[in-house]
């Protein structure tokens, strides 16, 4: 369950295709990491650089992070694995070519080993009807897996981002108008930033929404 939660987790957020990289072993007891991945002593230890003032600027200007810039980011965050990852698995899953491909593998071998320690008896007397809740509910956490998938990998509509882009655009522009020739200044102008905030900040949601692992503010959370 915990190898099935590492790939999943890893496709999802568009890793490179050596997973033995991308996860470490379990250590039990060892600390969560870092609200601030900027101060995460673990990220420095896997390669991963801090400069503050150039990711600080790619945030004020907007800027998606790289190709390079993603894959660095993710290799230093690495999934833990109860157990680590064999030489065989690791093996198996970068021959596995695909996201959907390597966790169907991962699933599969769930599976076998449900059955299996079904059949030599090692659940002992638990009615059989109990032990088919297991695979039901992988079976669920699967097929959810594949709806992330289907947002995480279908990319937002470009002629409406661009249309709401350009309806923030116009509300900065008009609604400071609209407002002060409808009301009071001071009034007017408390309207307006908020409104202007408003439709801003949904669109500034929805973009994160879209690609939330390629943007540099969420790497800066």
């Amino acid at each position: 369950v915990s190898l099935l939660s590492a790939v999943a987790l890893a496709t999802l957020r568009c890793d490179s295709e050596d997973m033995d990289a991308l996860t470490v072993e379990f250590i039990p007891g060892h600390r969560w990491p870092n609200y601030n991945s900027e101060n995460d002593p673990d990220m420095l230890k896997y390669g991963h650089s801090k400069n503050g003032f150039l990711r600080t600027l790619q945030f004020m200007l907007d800027i998606s992070g790289t190709q390079y810039q993603r894959s660095a980011y993710n290799a230093a965050r690495p999934f833990p694995v109860i157990g680590g990852v064999s030489d065989r698995e690791a093996l198996f899953l970068q021959r596995a070519r695909g996201a959907s491909a390597k966790t169907a593998l991962v699933f599969h071998w769930l599976q076998e080993f449900l059955i299996r320690e079904q059949l030599h008896g090692s659940l002992g007397n638990v009615a059989p009807p109990i032990v088919s809740r297991i695979p039901q509910y992988l079976s669920d956490g699967h097929m959810w897996y594949n709806s992330a998938r289907k947002m995480s990998y279908v990319p937002f509509p470009f002629p409406h981002a661009q249309m709401a882009t350009m309806f923030v655009l116009a509300s900065v522009v008009l609604m400071p108008t609209l407002m002060l020739s409808k009301t009071e200044l001071w009034f007017g102008l408390v309207l307006n930033f908020l409104t202007v905030l408003l439709f801003a900040g949904l669109n500034e949601l929805s973009k994160v929404r879209m690609c939330s692992f390629g943007l540099i503010r969420c790497q800066m959370v």
